[in-house]
């Protein structure tokens, strides 16, 4: 036995001072990834910010484009998981996160990010962006040639308050199917766009409409409901009945033709002998004539000529870029790694909804404190829960088929404020309310009974201002559990 015990000393030895040195040079391995990732970050960033101020045509050129957007907005979302604290305390009085030690790299992050990422995963990205840096070349080359786009020097936060997000390539495929020559079969050609709630339907559209190309190639172009497509008058003379929503500059003799665009509320369906009437009326017989159908059902596919176009939440790495963005406004989160961790929790709370984004980063710019933010995080995690334990579902989700949600507060209250749904109305519509629902939140009294608040102002075509309607409730105490505190007061 003695004989084997100076063995058995060495080899455990060996073994300690091996993994040392493995975890010194995995650590070692770590960092420079994490560098390396950072710099080809900065090299990617400079060839989109440079893509996006000129106004490029090449359908393929721009394909090219999103796929380093979405690998970009990917690196970032991995840098500042990495970079950030893994967690932070509830608790009021407890200190900003510091930024977390790449030795623990490969250890998992909090389950709110559900993330896993070692230097392994961290090394492929890198060499994902090397190689689409490498392909750049020619992309690079072919950007000189196209013109500047004129902008004012808006600050980061406020650009992207004022423009489309995440939607470049769906409008590079509706403009394509636009601009396509070649009639249907049986009439117009049709593509419906389909996607749920407040996804962005609208919007898209609105800004095909507002493009230059789209604009000559069609003389107008008519925006008509469901109501519409059951009224013949206004099939047979949309212009009298105010359906024309934008005179286009058609010079071309060929192309005097009316794009239109059909929006169903709700999951309704037209039937088909009121779609056959459509694409059979007068002004879809003369010239190049186009529709496009905006829907939440599955259904409105089989209406189309095209492949319907699905819009979905954005991925998350997008959402975070675009909450990030807002959420910070001028200062630059790489000075606040705390709040970026706590803006990460929060960002993923809101389920890629636009309305709950900018509901949320207005609060946070409000007041960019990091006892603030965890109190805004606090109090979404215990309404998420609240709706999940009592309807099963996130609040999001209630909300999108507008059922009723219990709001939550920043002041503590007895009180028990509830929305009974969210609906838009178009600018010459509303009358605005005068209290907005960030203040409702933050604890500002509110009127009595039944009241309407201002979710959010779009700031995009077509300006749809978001409404809610909410009520304050004084919650009913049991007589039972009344008599019981009386009982204990007497005592």
């Amino acid at each position: 036995m003695e004989m084997f015990l100076p063995a058995i000393l060495s080899d455990l030895l060996g073994r300690s001072v091996s993994f040392l040195v493995q975890r010194c040079l995995q650590q070692g391995s770590a960092e420079d990834s994490v560098q390396q990732l950072r710099l080809a970050l900065l090299r990617v960033g400079v060839t989109v910010e440079e893509a996006e101020g000129r106004r490029i045509t090449n359908q393929a050129m721009l394909r090219q484009l999103d796929a380093l957007r979405e690998a970009m907005y990917g690196g970032h979302y991995m840098l500042d998981a990495l970079t950030c604290g893994r967690g932070h305390a509830d608790d009021d009085d407890a200190p900003a996160p510091a930024p977390c030690r790449l030795s623990s790299v490969l250890s998992r992050l909090n389950p709110a990010k559900r993330l896993c990422f070692g230097a392994a995963e961290v090394r492929r990205v890198v060499d994902r962006l090397g190689c689409m840096i490498a392909d750049m070349k020619e992309f690079v080359v072919f950007l000189k040639g196209y013109p500047r786009v004129c902008r004012q020097p808006y600050s980061a936060h406020l650009l992207l308050e004022r423009s489309m997000f995440g939607r470049q390539k769906e409008m590079e495929q509706i403009v394509g199917f636009l601009l396509r020559q070649g009639e249907a079969e049986g009439g117009a050609g049709v593509l419906p766009v389909v996607g749920p709630a407040r996804v962005g339907k609208s919007t898209l559209v609105e800004h095909v409409c507002h493009d230059d190309r789209v604009r000559i190639h069609f003389s107008s172009i008519l925006l008509m409901s469901g109501d519409d497509l059951e009224d013949d008058e206004k099939l047979s003379d949309p212009g009298d009945h105010g359906l024309i929503k934008h005179h286009g500059r058609a010079s071309h003799p060929h192309n005097k033709g009316s794009l239109v665009i059909v929006e169903l509320a709700g999951d309704e369906v037209p039937d088909e002998a009121i779609w056959r009437r459509l694409r059979s009326s007068a002004f879809c017989k003369g010239g190049v004539t186009k529709i496009i159908v905006t829907s939440r059902s599955e259904a409105a596919q089989r209406l189309g000529t095209e492949r319907a176009l699905r819009l979905k939440v954005l991925s998350p790495e997008a959402y975070w870029h675009y909450f990030k963005t807002l959420a910070f406004g001028g200062a630059n989160p790489e000075d606040h790694p705390g709040l970026v961790a706590i803006a990460m929790d929060i960002c993923a709370e809101e389920k890629g909804s636009f309305i709950g984004g900018n509901i949320a980063c207005s609060l946070l710019r409000a007041n960019p404190d990091a006892r603030s933010w965890r109190s805004v995080l606090r109090n979404m995690r215990e309404y998420t829960e609240k709706h999940r334990h009592l309807f099963g579902k996130h609040p999001h989700d209630l909300l999108r088929k507008n059922r009723h949600v219990y709001l939550w507060r920043l002041a503590r209250t007895s009180k028990v404020f509830v929305s009974y749904g969210c609906y838009q109305a178009r600018p010459a519509q509303e009358d605005a309310p005068r209290m907005t629902l960030q203040e409702v939140l933050s604890g500002r009294p509110a009127p009595s009974g039944r009241f309407e608040a201002l979710a959010w102002r779009s700031q995009i075509p077509p300006c749809y201002s978001y409404l809610m309607s909410c009520s304050v409730q004084t919650p009913v105490v049991p007589r039972v559990l009344a008599r019981k505190k009386s009982s204990r007061l007497v005592v």
